[in-house]
């Protein structure tokens, strides 16, 4: 009488062995980007969209800084109007490698 649990234990188990047995492959994440080399892509980033505004004729009189953390750009600053504000932030996120971009623009009180 005791056999029959234990026949019955055996195969569940090896019923489970099989269908694991059939599971596909599982491959491991890539490896996460160094700190540094995120830091430098960071950096590059700033510089680009900083010169990008910079260079913008229409963003003319505004103020603004730029930092970069794992490629989300964070813009902040006073504007003259809220579509230099729009403008700035289409440019940011034009850049190549700009994951999002983050605004803290104000428009300056008139």
């Amino acid at each position: 009488m005791k056999s029959l649990p234990i026949l019955a234990a055996l195969s569940a188990t090896l019923a489970l062995g099989v269908a694991f047995g059939q599971l596909p492959e599982v491959k491991p994440p890539p490896p996460p980007i160094s700190t540094v080399a995120q830091s430098v892509k960071d950096e590059a980033i700033t510089a680009k969209v900083t010169d990008a505004l910079s260079s913008d004729p229409e963003l003319k009189g505004m103020e603004f800084t730029v930092a970069t953390a794992d490629g989300v750009v964070t813009l902040n600053g006073t504007a003259n109007a809220a579509d230099q504000i729009a403008r700035a932030l289409a440019i940011a996120r034009a850049i190549d490698g700009v994951k999002s971009v983050t605004s803290i623009l104000a428009v300056k009180p008139s």
